[in-house]
Protein backbone atom coordinates (compact mmCIF):
# COMPACT_ATOMS: atom_id res chain seq x y z
CA UNK A 1 0.00 0.00 0.00
CA UNK A 2 1.42 3.56 -0.68
CA UNK A 3 2.04 6.04 1.60
CA UNK A 4 -0.67 7.86 0.41
CA UNK A 5 -3.45 5.41 0.49
CA UNK A 6 -2.14 4.83 4.43
CA UNK A 7 -2.58 8.53 4.79
CA UNK A 8 -6.21 8.43 3.47
CA UNK A 9 -7.08 4.84 5.54
CA UNK A 10 -5.61 7.06 8.30
CA UNK A 11 -8.03 9.82 7.27
CA UNK A 12 -11.35 7.97 6.97
CA UNK A 13 -13.55 6.44 9.68
CA UNK A 14 -17.09 4.66 9.86
CA UNK A 15 -18.60 6.16 12.76
CA UNK A 16 -21.67 3.72 14.21
CA UNK A 17 -25.25 4.91 15.25
CA UNK A 18 -23.84 8.74 15.60
CA UNK A 19 -25.26 11.43 16.39
CA UNK A 20 -25.35 14.71 14.85
CA UNK A 21 -22.91 16.44 17.30
CA UNK A 22 -20.51 13.61 16.23
CA UNK A 23 -20.25 13.75 13.06
CA UNK A 24 -20.06 17.23 12.47
CA UNK A 25 -17.27 17.29 15.09
CA UNK A 26 -15.45 14.37 12.90
CA UNK A 27 -16.07 16.02 9.88
CA UNK A 28 -14.92 19.57 11.35
CA UNK A 29 -11.49 17.22 12.87
CA UNK A 30 -11.01 16.96 8.80
CA UNK A 31 -12.35 13.06 8.38
CA UNK A 32 -14.13 11.49 5.26
CA UNK A 33 -17.09 9.93 7.66
CA UNK A 34 -19.06 7.21 6.41
CA UNK A 35 -22.50 6.62 9.23
CA UNK A 36 -23.97 3.53 9.88
CA UNK A 37 -27.55 3.49 10.88
CA UNK A 38 -30.26 1.34 12.09
CA UNK A 39 -32.87 0.84 9.69
CA UNK A 40 -35.33 0.88 11.60
CA UNK A 41 -35.19 4.16 13.06
CA UNK A 42 -35.62 7.81 11.19
CA UNK A 43 -32.11 9.43 9.93
CA UNK A 44 -31.74 12.18 12.29
CA UNK A 45 -31.73 15.63 10.89
CA UNK A 46 -28.15 16.66 11.39
CA UNK A 47 -27.01 13.52 9.85
CA UNK A 48 -28.63 14.05 7.18
CA UNK A 49 -27.41 17.32 6.78
CA UNK A 50 -23.60 16.77 7.09
CA UNK A 51 -23.17 13.58 4.63
CA UNK A 52 -24.42 12.38 1.28
CA UNK A 53 -26.92 9.97 1.13
CA UNK A 54 -24.00 7.25 -0.53
CA UNK A 55 -22.44 7.81 2.93
CA UNK A 56 -25.16 6.95 4.79
CA UNK A 57 -25.87 2.40 5.58
CA UNK A 58 -29.04 1.61 7.04
CA UNK A 59 -28.23 -1.63 8.61
CA UNK A 60 -29.79 -4.11 10.58
CA UNK A 61 -28.85 -3.57 13.76
CA UNK A 62 -30.83 -6.35 15.14
CA UNK A 63 -28.82 -8.75 12.96
CA UNK A 64 -25.27 -9.25 14.40
CA UNK A 65 -23.91 -11.43 11.71
CA UNK A 66 -25.11 -8.98 9.09
CA UNK A 67 -23.80 -6.04 10.58
CA UNK A 68 -20.20 -6.79 11.14
CA UNK A 69 -20.27 -8.10 7.56
CA UNK A 70 -21.66 -4.84 6.06
CA UNK A 71 -19.18 -2.84 8.58
CA UNK A 72 -16.28 -5.30 7.57
CA UNK A 73 -16.99 -4.62 3.53
CA UNK A 74 -18.15 -1.57 4.19
CA UNK A 75 -14.17 -0.39 5.57
CA UNK A 76 -12.32 -3.05 2.78
CA UNK A 77 -14.69 -1.10 -0.08
CA UNK A 78 -13.92 2.69 0.62
CA UNK A 79 -10.43 2.08 2.27
CA UNK A 80 -11.82 3.06 5.97
CA UNK A 81 -9.24 2.55 8.57
CA UNK A 82 -11.00 3.01 11.50
CA UNK A 83 -14.51 1.97 13.29
CA UNK A 84 -15.53 4.42 15.69
CA UNK A 85 -18.54 3.66 18.45
CA UNK A 86 -20.12 4.40 21.92
CA UNK A 87 -20.87 1.27 23.82
CA UNK A 88 -24.03 2.90 25.53
CA UNK A 89 -25.31 4.13 22.05
CA UNK A 90 -25.67 0.23 21.08
CA UNK A 91 -27.94 -2.17 22.26
CA UNK A 92 -27.63 -5.93 21.28
CA UNK A 93 -25.35 -7.85 19.56
CA UNK A 94 -24.26 -4.30 18.38
CA UNK A 95 -21.72 -3.36 20.44
CA UNK A 96 -19.92 -6.92 19.62
CA UNK A 97 -19.91 -6.36 15.86
CA UNK A 98 -18.66 -2.90 16.15
CA UNK A 99 -15.65 -4.10 17.86
CA UNK A 100 -15.18 -7.02 16.08
CA UNK A 101 -14.28 -4.86 13.24
CA UNK A 102 -12.97 -2.23 14.94
CA UNK A 103 -9.87 -4.62 16.16
CA UNK A 104 -9.83 -5.82 12.47
CA UNK A 105 -8.78 -2.76 11.67
CA UNK A 106 -6.32 -2.10 14.24
CA UNK A 107 -4.88 -5.11 13.64
CA UNK A 108 -4.63 -4.75 9.79
CA UNK A 109 -2.96 -1.13 10.62
CA UNK A 110 -0.31 -2.47 12.96
CA UNK A 111 0.77 -4.74 10.06
CA UNK A 112 1.23 -2.51 7.68
CA UNK A 113 2.61 0.78 9.80
CA UNK A 114 4.45 -1.55 12.97
CA UNK A 115 4.95 -0.02 16.37
CA UNK A 116 3.84 2.88 16.92
CA UNK A 117 3.52 4.87 20.35
CA UNK A 118 0.91 3.91 22.07
CA UNK A 119 -0.15 4.64 26.19
CA UNK A 120 2.42 4.69 28.65
CA UNK A 121 2.16 2.15 31.59
CA UNK A 122 -0.04 2.80 34.69
CA UNK A 123 3.05 4.06 36.80
CA UNK A 124 5.07 5.80 34.09
CA UNK A 125 1.39 7.72 32.92
CA UNK A 126 0.84 8.76 36.68
CA UNK A 127 4.71 10.51 36.80
CA UNK A 128 4.04 12.49 33.42
CA UNK A 129 0.64 13.40 34.90
CA UNK A 130 1.56 14.58 38.40
CA UNK A 131 4.85 16.14 37.25
CA UNK A 132 2.87 18.07 34.83
CA UNK A 133 -0.24 19.05 37.02
CA UNK A 134 -2.96 17.94 35.35
CA UNK A 135 -5.30 15.68 36.85
CA UNK A 136 -2.51 15.38 39.47
CA UNK A 137 -3.19 12.87 42.19
CA UNK A 138 -1.34 11.51 45.26
CA UNK A 139 0.41 8.54 44.32
CA UNK A 140 3.52 6.04 45.33
CA UNK A 141 5.40 3.40 43.57
CA UNK A 142 6.67 0.02 45.22
CA UNK A 143 8.74 -2.51 44.25
CA UNK A 144 7.12 -5.13 46.18
CA UNK A 145 3.90 -6.41 47.90
CA UNK A 146 5.60 -5.22 51.60
CA UNK A 147 6.31 -1.22 50.32
CA UNK A 148 2.85 -1.17 48.88
CA UNK A 149 1.26 -2.33 51.90
CA UNK A 150 3.08 0.12 54.25
CA UNK A 151 2.33 2.95 51.92
CA UNK A 152 -1.32 1.77 52.07
CA UNK A 153 -1.33 2.22 55.60
CA UNK A 154 0.30 5.54 55.29
CA UNK A 155 -1.92 7.00 53.15
CA UNK A 156 -3.98 6.33 55.24
CA UNK A 157 -6.92 3.88 53.96
CA UNK A 158 -9.05 3.33 51.25
CA UNK A 159 -6.96 3.43 48.54
CA UNK A 160 -6.78 2.06 45.17
CA UNK A 161 -3.54 -0.10 44.08
CA UNK A 162 -2.62 -1.21 40.67
CA UNK A 163 -0.07 -3.74 40.07
CA UNK A 164 1.67 -5.23 37.28
CA UNK A 165 0.87 -9.02 37.19
CA UNK A 166 3.50 -11.60 35.61
CA UNK A 167 1.74 -10.70 31.72
CA UNK A 168 3.04 -7.36 32.40
CA UNK A 169 -0.68 -5.97 32.46
CA UNK A 170 -1.96 -3.67 35.01
CA UNK A 171 -4.72 -4.15 37.14
CA UNK A 172 -6.52 -2.13 39.55
CA UNK A 173 -8.19 -2.99 42.82
CA UNK A 174 -9.54 -0.34 45.75
CA UNK A 175 -8.71 -1.41 48.91
CA UNK A 176 -10.67 0.02 51.68
CA UNK A 177 -10.13 -0.99 54.97
CA UNK A 178 -6.96 -3.15 56.74
CA UNK A 179 -9.15 -6.64 56.32
CA UNK A 180 -9.10 -5.78 52.43
CA UNK A 181 -5.34 -4.68 52.25
CA UNK A 182 -4.64 -8.03 54.14
CA UNK A 183 -6.63 -9.65 51.50
CA UNK A 184 -4.44 -7.79 48.63
CA UNK A 185 -1.44 -8.74 50.06
CA UNK A 186 -2.04 -12.09 50.07
CA UNK A 187 -3.32 -12.35 47.05
CA UNK A 188 -0.20 -10.46 45.60
CA UNK A 189 2.35 -12.61 47.42
CA UNK A 190 0.82 -15.55 45.91
CA UNK A 191 2.19 -14.66 42.64
CA UNK A 192 -1.15 -12.95 40.85
CA UNK A 193 0.76 -9.60 41.27
CA UNK A 194 4.34 -9.39 41.18
CA UNK A 195 4.49 -5.52 40.78
CA UNK A 196 5.57 -3.11 40.55
CA UNK A 197 2.94 -1.35 42.26
CA UNK A 198 1.27 2.16 42.47
CA UNK A 199 -0.88 3.04 45.64
CA UNK A 200 -3.27 6.34 44.96
CA UNK A 201 -5.63 8.37 46.68
CA UNK A 202 -9.14 6.68 46.24
CA UNK A 203 -11.05 9.30 44.02
CA UNK A 204 -14.60 10.31 44.46
CA UNK A 205 -17.22 12.15 42.76
CA UNK A 206 -19.26 11.31 39.36
CA UNK A 207 -17.60 9.14 37.09
CA UNK A 208 -17.45 9.43 33.19
CA UNK A 209 -15.90 7.03 30.69
CA UNK A 210 -14.59 8.89 27.64
CA UNK A 211 -14.36 7.86 24.24
CA UNK A 212 -11.69 9.39 22.22
CA UNK A 213 -10.21 9.21 18.46
CA UNK A 214 -6.77 10.12 17.27
CA UNK A 215 -5.16 10.36 14.19
CA UNK A 216 -2.00 12.59 13.96
CA UNK A 217 -2.16 13.87 17.14
CA UNK A 218 -5.43 15.45 17.05
CA UNK A 219 -7.60 13.87 19.13
CA UNK A 220 -11.60 14.24 18.52
CA UNK A 221 -13.77 13.83 21.81
CA UNK A 222 -15.98 11.57 20.45
CA UNK A 223 -18.47 11.00 23.37
CA UNK A 224 -18.73 11.64 27.64
CA UNK A 225 -21.12 8.71 28.92
CA UNK A 226 -22.22 9.01 32.89
CA UNK A 227 -21.44 5.74 34.73
CA UNK A 228 -24.24 4.82 37.19
CA UNK A 229 -27.42 7.08 38.39
CA UNK A 230 -25.18 10.83 37.51
CA UNK A 231 -26.06 13.91 37.07
CA UNK A 232 -25.72 15.33 33.57
CA UNK A 233 -22.32 17.19 33.38
CA UNK A 234 -22.77 21.15 33.05
CA UNK A 235 -20.92 22.77 29.98
CA UNK A 236 -18.17 23.98 32.04
CA UNK A 237 -17.39 20.69 33.34
CA UNK A 238 -17.68 18.95 30.06
CA UNK A 239 -15.02 21.41 28.75
CA UNK A 240 -12.82 20.44 31.52
CA UNK A 241 -13.12 16.72 30.96
CA UNK A 242 -12.31 16.87 27.27
CA UNK A 243 -9.41 19.49 28.19
CA UNK A 244 -8.05 16.72 30.73
CA UNK A 245 -8.45 13.88 28.14
CA UNK A 246 -6.50 15.56 25.53
CA UNK A 247 -3.56 17.01 27.63
CA UNK A 248 -3.39 13.02 28.99
CA UNK A 249 -3.31 12.00 25.16
CA UNK A 250 -0.72 15.39 24.33
CA UNK A 251 1.70 14.36 27.25
CA UNK A 252 1.71 10.80 26.17
CA UNK A 253 2.61 11.59 22.95
CA UNK A 254 -0.59 9.47 21.74
CA UNK A 255 -0.89 9.53 17.58
CA UNK A 256 -3.45 7.77 16.42
CA UNK A 257 -6.08 5.12 17.89
CA UNK A 258 -8.91 5.03 19.85
CA UNK A 259 -8.62 5.73 23.42
CA UNK A 260 -11.06 5.12 26.50
CA UNK A 261 -10.32 7.09 29.53
CA UNK A 262 -12.32 7.22 33.02
CA UNK A 263 -12.62 10.79 34.46
CA UNK A 264 -13.88 11.76 37.74
CA UNK A 265 -15.42 14.91 38.67
CA UNK A 266 -13.77 15.41 42.09
CA UNK A 267 -13.69 18.68 44.00
CA UNK A 268 -10.42 19.59 43.01
CA UNK A 269 -11.65 19.41 39.50
CA UNK A 270 -11.58 16.92 36.97
CA UNK A 271 -9.23 13.63 37.16
CA UNK A 272 -8.49 10.79 35.50
CA UNK A 273 -8.68 7.27 36.84
CA UNK A 274 -8.07 5.10 34.09
CA UNK A 275 -6.81 5.26 30.35
CA UNK A 276 -6.60 2.54 27.80
CA UNK A 277 -6.81 1.33 24.53
CA UNK A 278 -10.30 -1.05 24.23
CA UNK A 279 -8.86 -2.64 20.95
CA UNK A 280 -5.68 -3.32 22.47
CA UNK A 281 -2.53 -2.57 20.76
CA UNK A 282 0.25 -5.84 21.03
CA UNK A 283 2.43 -4.00 18.69
CA UNK A 284 3.32 -1.49 21.37
CA UNK A 285 3.70 -3.38 24.31
CA UNK A 286 3.25 -6.77 25.18
CA UNK A 287 -0.30 -8.40 24.92
CA UNK A 288 -2.71 -6.80 27.60
CA UNK A 289 -0.03 -4.47 29.51
CA UNK A 290 -1.84 -1.44 28.61
CA UNK A 291 -3.04 -0.70 31.85
CA UNK A 292 -5.08 1.86 34.09
CA UNK A 293 -3.61 5.22 34.79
Amino acid sequence: MSDSQTAQRARRALLVMPGPGLVRAARAAGLEVWAALDHRLEVERGVREELPPERILRVDFGDTAALRAVLADTARHHGIGHVLYLPGALTGGAPAAAEAVARELAEDRREREGAVPGLPDAAAMRRVLNASGISAVRAEEAASVAEARALAEAFPLPVVIKSADASGAWRTEPVRDHAALAEWAGRAVAGRYPGPHLVEELLTGPRFSVETFSVGGMHLVAGITAEGHTEPLSEEDRAGVRATVRALLDLAGYESGTTRTDVLITARGSRIAASREPYGNPARRPAGSVGPV
